[in-house]
């Protein structure tokens, strides 16, 4: 669906969307139908069940969403660990890239997203990246190769859509790749808990807008793929 709505819309017309009131509006509303609500009706027909993504751990009424409390606070023990090595990795890249005489920011492509854009923008990913890992989790339930096999899917996804820029490149960014691998990594090491792994995704885009150049800005449809 996104792969034809990108072919399909010119940039100039997604361009002219972006500055228009009503075109803004649209455009929310098409990214809330497509990342929100056609997982939503997935789940609600019954293609899996909650614990596939991550939504409950096992189904018994005394644990809070089906996890233990020392299976929560090693969920956010990893979280914690991963986001923290990510960003290390991410100002190491950028340091190494000022060095050269480069602006390490824009190399990896990192936008100066407001709080509200990163918190949307977070959600969406990780819905989007839980949502192509249902797939294996219901064929194989193995947490690893669904994780895996569901950033193959986004990657795929944001390679036919295409960057629609001047510099015809793809659109996956360094940034955007260590994200979706973080939220993969993550997957993979606790099988899935959605609510922390959201809270990953949104700390970490809200952390690397603040070393983004300020000129730029996040554009709906535009860093959430991948």
């Amino acid at each position: 669906m996104y792969v034809v709505a990108a072919r399909l819309v010119a940039p100039r017309i997604g361009a002219a969307l972006r500055v228009s009131p009503p075109g803004q509006w649209l455009l929310e509303g098409a990214q809330f139908a497509y990342f929100l609500g056609v997982p939503y009706l997935a789940l609600l027909t019954g293609a899996f069940a909650p614990s596939d993504v991550g939504l409950q751990g096992s189904p018994a009424l005394d644990l809070l969403l089906g996890w233990a409390a020392e299976e929560w606070m090693r969920a956010l023990g990893q979280a914690i660990a991963l986001g923290l090595l990510t960003l290390l990795v991410v100002r190491l890249l950028t340091w190494q890239i000022r060095r050269a005489g480069g602006c390490g920011a824009a190399a990896m492509e990192i936008v100066d997203a407001s709080a509200a854009h990163s918190i949307r923008d977070g959600i969406y990913a990780e819905v989007h990246w839980s949502f192509y890992r249902a797939l294996p989790m219901v064929l194989w339930g193995d947490a690893g190769r669904a994780a895996l096999l569901g950033i193959a899917l986004a990657a795929a996804e944001a390679l036919l859509a295409g960057r629609r820029t001047t510099s015809s490149v793809s659109r996956i960014s360094a940034s955007s790749a260590l994200l979706g691998m973080g939220s993969a990594t993550f997957f993979a090491l606790t099988g899935g808990n959605f609510w922390i792994a959201s809270v990953l995704q949104v700390t970490m885009r809200v952390s690397l807008a603040r070393i983004a150049p300020a000129p730029e800005r996040a554009e709906p449809l535009e860093d959430v793929i991948v």
